[in-house]
């Protein structure tokens, strides 16, 4: 049951979290296991929908050895220790020539570049596809794709940490790699992780942890001039602001999902007025709750009995059975959080 609790814990020295807004409960459904680095491993996950609903995976990095890949029950489907990932995102339709399959990428601090994965859609095997470097890129840090709704070509964002540039890449296949062409930077100013891309929409939204929420245009020809959508000052987001999601509704509308890491929180956004909508955090129910999460994901397609509207995955910095891991949460309990806020505005 959804419960409104006001914030009452503190991280970082933050005065600024007492003046946080009251912040709805709910629930995670299940939990994967621990991932096998320890102290501040597990970050970001991203879900990637299959065929069938039900064999849908989930991609979650762990920073100081690669990446796992879990099925919806969340049992570990494969694990491929390819160096230190932090943030991973996933697409569809990736053409290799001789034939279609899809595509993970994840920002690696390994080989100071990005990581890429091909997943094959028909038996779910997931494959390494090596690294490529990045020049005039210290490290490594957020990163997300996006799908151009203009032309269909398939871009990266990756943030380099501080300070807070994302460095926009084509990207290509030039029949035994995956290939990269920088075409953009736009910097923050400060550090800068969590992102995620609208594909319907064209639109970019970045993280600048201790600063801002921001978005631009994702297309490279926009201008590199992020608007601001709402402030890092402890009333709606306690930084730092990490990870980002979007649930989405229609041709543009829907929810900018964006973790509150300071005080365990999720602060929503309306993507069409860029106003804030609510606050949520995730309460000891089945599994135990969530704290301080990195990163998040969320899919609306149906994804099985378990996950019938959809699911939304965060990572869990405080896991009571052990090291980090991901929490996986019904979506319809997030939608009922935001549609009353909704419509009570």
């Amino acid at each position: 049951m959804k419960r409104i609790v006001a914030a009452s814990v503190c991280f970082l020295g933050l005065a600024a979290c007492s003046q946080a807004l009251p912040a709805a409960e709910i629930e995670a459904y299940l939990e994967t296991a621990s991932v096998a680095g320890t102290g501040d491993a597990a970050d970001d996950p991203a879900v990637w929908v299959a065929a069938d609903p039900a064999q849908s995976l989930i991609f979650g990095t762990d920073k100081d050895n690669g990446v796992y890949v879990y099925n919806m029950d969340g049992s570990e489907h494969a694990y491929l220790p390819e160096g230190r990932l932090n943030n991973v995102d996933v697409r569809y339709g990736f053409d290799l020539g001789d034939r279609v399959v899809d595509i993970a990428g994840a920002s690696d601090r390994s080989n100071t570049g990005v990581a890429f994965f091909l997943i094959d859609p028909e038996s779910r095997a997931v494959s390494y596809a090596g690294a490529v470097p990045l020049s005039d890129v210290a490290e490594p840090y957020g990163f997300c794709l996006y799908s151009s709704p203009r032309d269909g070509s398939l871009y990266a964002f990756v943030s380099d940490k501080d300070p807070g540039t994302f460095v926009q890449l084509l990207l290509g296949w030039d029949g035994n790699a995956v290939t990269t062409e920088e075409v953009r930077r736009v910097t923050l100013g400060t550090i800068a992780e969590g992102c995620v891309a609208d594909d319907r929409t064209g639109r970019l939204y970045m993280n600048e942890e201790n600063v801002a929420v921001w978005t631009m245009g994702a297309e490279p020809g926009d201008p590199a001039q992020p608007e601001r959508i709402d402030t890092v000052d402890g009333t709606r987001i306690v930084a730092d602001a990490e990870g980002a999601a979007l649930l989405p509704r229609g041709e543009s509308g829907g929810w900018l999902v964006v973790s509150s890491q300071g005080d365990n929180a999720y602060a929503a956004y309306d993507l069409e007025t860029r106003e804030f909508v609510t606050r949520f955090r995730i309460v000891d129910g089945t599994v135990d709750g969530v704290t301080h999460t990195d990163g998040l994901d969320i899919s609306a397609a149906p994804l099985g009995p378990d996950f019938p509207a959809g699911i939304m995955v965060v990572q869990d910095d405080e896991n009571d059975t052990g090291g980090q891991n991901f929490k996986f949460v019904d979506l319809r309990a997030v939608i009922a959080v935001l549609e009353e806020a909704a419509a009570d505005q």
